[in-house]
């Protein structure tokens, strides 16, 4: 049971993210993919079942709010997972280079598919206007985040600092 209380956790922050935060984290129409990131960094860390089964839960989350994409938004993020996890078998990802190269792919791959689904009709636009700057935005906020789970920014050295 107390397995399962960092992923309600996740899913209580993807829910928050998509009903109140999400507004205030956008610059420019340019907004942070948190779902898509947490399915990746759990697909990082985590086995392979774990990460098919939060990316499709996580996709039920995001599509509360669009009943009628409700699949494709769980078989999205279910894809994403599996993916993120399999090149993590397969590849190298000891380096922080390599883990946000995989972060920024799976961002990419994620909102390009959040553009078909979503969207017919102006998709390389769209593409260029919201799916590209936003995978930088949550590349960025992975880049942040691994730097302090490798320790390489830890609160002593900022308190440091001041």
């Amino acid at each position: 049971m107390i397995r399962i209380v960092p992923f309600i956790l996740y899913l209580f922050l993807i829910g928050m993210h998509e009903v109140i935060i999400k507004q205030a984290t956008t610059i420019s129409s340019v907004t942070i993919d948190l779902p898509g990131l947490l399915v990746l960094l759990v697909a990082l860390y985590k086995p392979e079942i774990v990460s098919i089964w939060f990316g499709f839960i996580v996709g039920l989350v995001m599509a509360a709010g669009r009943p009628d994409l409700f699949g494709w938004h769980a078989l999205a993020m279910a894809v994403l997972g599996l993916t993120a996890f399999h090149f993590r078998e397969r590849l190298n990802l000891e380096s922080l280079y390599a883990k946000l190269a995989l972060i920024v792919g799976g961002i990419l791959i994620h909102n390009t598919l959040l553009l078909i689904i979503e969207w017919g009709e102006g998709f390389f636009y769209l593409f260029l206007v919201s799916a590209l700057p936003g995978a930088i935005y949550t590349t960025i906020g992975a880049w942040v985040f691994f730097l302090f789970k490798e320790k390489k920014i830890t609160f002593q050295k900022i308190k440091s600092i001041f």
